[in-house]
């Protein structure tokens, strides 16, 4: 399967890569090693689309304006899906991207819940989409620039929650190669990812630590933002990156909820859950999300005590814990 994949990237001439909807930094970063490889490789178009705003962390990536632009002329002849599991996670994209295309692939490690809706599926069980990148391109004898390492670097130290979760030994190994490679260091990824915070975002954050509320004898950990707090602090939906696990930073909290209220009523859910026997993909199951073991999402409609009762409800009786 391997070689095929390799092969298929390798003989294609008009790439369109997707990733999914609220795109993190596995879903950009390993977009944006892909495209440089396949262009590199001699691909003569290689067009990208997101359903995505971007939020400011992104800005690691430089200009990304060429973004959802589709080259004048290009006709498709692959289409690359990249960390999503499904049609649905492509966002307005799952209606038009295989118009018209023959040849469809998808990369991906989420294996548990992938529903394998390309023609060819690669889904490997691994730390994030860029680690399973690094093994491809390095099958198709690419060149690693100090920009695909760095970029294919930021979906692994993001996607692992900075290595807290989902490490294997596969996951040094290509970590290594990143740096060896590159010839960077972690912090010229570290740094402009999790040390170059807006003033806006740092008030996001204290107003996070002030909503936290516990549960079930301090097992469960919640915050609840508004569309109003997002609008006092002058942040957006995207701004909450580092907010999720900021509950799991007491000890006696084993799953932690962050809801996000946006303009329309919606809520976008994270679950976060420590070790390996309380699945936060398990609770997003129920609402219709998922993920991973110990970190996954879910999009809930409904007013905003409501979605509190529904949340903490659900963990209860998943666990079986007392609210």
């Amino acid at each position: 399967m391997r070689n095929k994949v390799i092969q298929t990237l390798l003989d294609a001439k008009q790439i369109a890569i997707y990733s999914h909807i609220n795109s993190d930094c596995d879903a950009m970063g390993s977009t944006l090693a892909l495209r440089e490889a396949l262009l590199q490789k001699g691909a003569e178009v290689v067009d990208v689309y997101a359903n995505s705003s971007f939020p400011s962390n992104f800005e690691f990536y430089g200009d990304l304006s060429f973004v959802n632009k589709k080259t004048e002329g290009a006709k498709y002849d692959l289409v690359v899906c990249l960390d999503s599991a499904s049609e649905g996670r492509l966002g307005k994209f799952k209606y038009t991207y295989r118009k018209g295309i023959k040849n469809t692939l998808c990369i991906d490690h989420h294996h548990l819940m992938n529903e394998n809706y390309c023609k060819l599926n690669y889904v490997k069980e691994a730390s994030s989409t860029a680690e399973i990148l690094v093994d491809i391109l390095s099958g198709m004898n690419v060149f690693f620039t100090e920009t695909i390492c760095k970029n294919l670097l930021s979906g692994i130290v993001t996607d692992t929650g900075k290595f807290s979760h989902s490490v294997s030994d596969k996951t040094f190994m290509s970590l290594s190669k990143l740096i060896k490679f590159g010839k960077i260091k972690m912090e010229d990824v570290t740094t402009p990812l999790f040390q170059s915070m807006k003033i806006e975002v740092f008030n996001l954050i204290k107003l996070a630590y002030e909503k936290l509320e516990f549960f079930a004898d301090g097992k469960l950990g919640i915050i609840m933002f508004s569309k109003e707090d997002f609008k006092n602090t002058r942040t957006t939906l995207d701004d909450v990156d580092a907010i999720p696990d900021i509950p799991l930073q007491v000890g006696s909290v084993e799953f932690a909820i962050l809801a996000s209220e946006d303009d329309q009523g919606y809520f976008r859910v994270s679950f976060r859950s420590k070790g390996d026997v309380i699945s936060a993909k398990k609770v997003a199951e129920t609402f219709g999300g998922g993920g991973h073991f110990n970190a996954s999402g879910c999009k809930l409609f409904g007013e905003f005590d409501d979605i509190k009762q529904k949340l903490i409800g659900s963990v209860a009786e998943t666990f079986g814990w007392k609210i």
